[in-house]
C-alpha cells in the first residue's frame, strides 16, 4: 500500500482550484506538520518553484530531521545554462531547508533533461547522489511520452507523475505497472485533481465540463457506499502500484480526512469514473484563476 507524502505547494503559494484560503498561515502550516507527524507521515514534497515553501519549511521544522524531504530543481530560465541553474537551485534549496541533503531530488522541468544539456545534467544529478547531497534522484513528468523519453536518457530512482480516479491514462496503458516492475519508485500527484473530486458536478467551471459525467458517477457510487468522493479517490490511489501518494491540503482537518480516507477499502470497477479529455485533466491547460461556479 502506498504511503502518504504531504505536498507543500500551499506552504508557499496560493494554489489549487478549490483553495479558498490562499497561502497557509504559519499557525495552520505548523498544525498540518504536527498532524502529519502524529499520523506517521514521513515524506514532505516540495520544490524550489513553490514560492517560499522551502524557506518556510526550514523555519517551521527548525532542523528537525523527522521528515524525509523531496525537492525539485528550479526550471531553467530561458537563455541560461541548465547545469548551472540546477547547481544553484540545489544549493539554495539546502540553505532554505536548513539541511545538508535532500532525501530525493527531482528534475522539475523534464525539458531540462531532454534538451541539449540533458546528459550533463543527469551526470550532475548522479554526482549529487554520490556526494550525499541527494540520497536518491529522479524526474517529474506529465505523460507517457515524457516517461519514454526520460527512460531513453536516464535511470531514475523516482518518477513523479499525475494520476487520479478521474485520470487513469497511465494505469489503463500499463505504464504504472511497467515502471514498478522495473524497480522505479513512483510518486503520484494530482490524486484529487486540485480538489475537483470534491466539487459538485454542476459547479464545475465550463472548461472542465468533460468531468461532469465521470464525477457524477463517482459521487453516486460514494453515496451508495456511504463514503465521500475523497474517500473514493484515495481508495483508488491506495490500490495503485505507487510508493508515495502526494497530497496537498489547506487545513489540518483536511489532512486528517485524507489520512482516514486512505485506510478505507472500496472494491469497484474504477474504469467507470475515468475521463479521456486531456484538456480537462491537465491543470497546465486550465484558464488562470479558474474557480468552481
Amino acid at each position: 500500500m502506498p504511503a502518504i507524502a504531504l505536498g507543500t505547494v500551499q506552504f508557499g503559494l496560493d494554489y489549487g482550484l478549490t483553495n479558498s484560503s490562499g497561502q497557509l498561515s504559519d499557525r495552520e502550516a505548523q498544525r498540518i506538520l504536527q498532524v502529519a507527524q502524529e499520523a506517521g507521515i514521513v515524506w514532505l514534497d516540495t520544490a524550489a518553484a513553490y514560492g517560499n515553501a522551502e524557506e518556510r519549511l526550514g523555519q517551521l521544522l527548525g532542523g528537525d530531521k523527522h521528515f524525509s524531504l523531496c525537492s525539485k530543481t528550479l526550471p531553467t530560465p530561458q537563455g541560461q545554462s541548465v547545469l548551472a541553474s540546477a547547481q544553484r537551485s540545489l544549493d539554495l534549496s539546502l540553505t532554505r531547508l536548513r539541511r545538508d541533503h535532500v532525501d530525493a531530488l527531482l528534475i522539475h522541468a523534464v525539458g531540462d533533461l531532454l534538451g541539449a544539456e540533458g546528459d550533463r545534467l543527469w551526470q550532475w544529478m548522479a554526482s549529487a547522489r554520490q556526494q550525499g547531497m541527494a540520497h536518491s534522484i529522479g524526474v517529474s513528468v506529465y505523460d507517457e511520452a515524457e516517461i519514454d523519453a526520460v527512460l531513453e536518457r536516464a535511470s531514475p530512482d523516482w518518477i513523479q507523475l499525475p494520476c487520479s480516479v478521474l485520470d487513469q491514462r497511465l494505469v489503463t496503458t500499463g505504464v504504472l505497472e511497467r515502471l514498478a516492475v522495473r524497480g522505479i519508485r513512483l510518486q503520484a500527484r494530482s490524486l484529487l485533481l486540485q480538489g475537483v473530486v470534491n466539487v459538485a458536478p454542476d459547479k464545475l467551471p465550463q472548461p472542465l465540463m468533460a468531468l461532469h459525467e465521470p464525477l457524477s458517477k463517482l459521487r453516486r457510487a460514494a453515496d451508495q457506499h456511504g463514503v465521500s468522493a475523497i474517500d473514493m479517490a484515495l481508495a483508488w490511489a491506495a490500490a495503485q502500484p505507487i510508493e508515495l501518494a502526494v497530497l496537498g491540503v489547506t487545513t489540518a482537518d483536511e489532512l486528517l480526512q485524507c489520512v482516514e480516507a486512505f485506510q478505507r477499502r472500496v472494491e469497484l470497477d474504477w474504469s467507470a469514473f475515468a475521463c479521456d479529455d486531456p484538456a480537462a485533466l491537465d491543470p497546465r491547460k486550465w484558464p488562470k484563476g479558474m474557480r468552481p461556479a
